[in-house]
C-alpha cells in the first residue's frame, strides 16, 4: 500500500489483494457476477471514496482474465480453495 495516498473506504480489500498475491481470491460483486484476483494493481481517483483495482494484470496473468472494478462493487472476499471468508465489504 502506498502511504502517501490516504486510504480510501476498500482499504481493507486493497491490503488483503496485496497480501495473498499469487494466491487466487473469489470476489463476489454487487451486480452477482464472481471474479477470481491473483494480482491487485490500485489506486484512487481525487476526492474518491473508493479504490479503482485492476486485477491479474501486474504481472499479466494468461490464464486469468484482466478485470478493472472499484472496490465499492466488492462484496465479500473469499478463499476459493477453503470456502474461507476473507473480507466482507460494506452494506450499502
Amino acid at each position: 500500500m502506498v502511504d502517501l495516498i490516504l486510504p480510501g473506504q476498500g482499504a481493507g480489500l486493497v491490503r488483503l489483494l496485496g497480501q495473498r498475491r499469487g494466491r487466487p481470491t473469489r470476489l463476489r460483486l454487487s451486480g452477482g457476477r464472481d471474479v477470481l484476483a491473483l494480482n491487485c494493481a490500485w489506486g484512487m481517483d481525487y476526492a474518491a471514496e473508493w479504490e479503482h483495482l485492476t486485477l491479474n494484470l501486474s504481472p499479466r496473468v494468461p490464464a486469468a482474465p484482466v478485470s478493472a472494478l472499484s472496490s465499492a462493487e466488492v462484496i465479500t472476499a473469499e478463499d476459493p480453495d477453503t470456502g474461507a471468508l476473507l473480507y466482507r465489504g460494506f452494506s450499502r
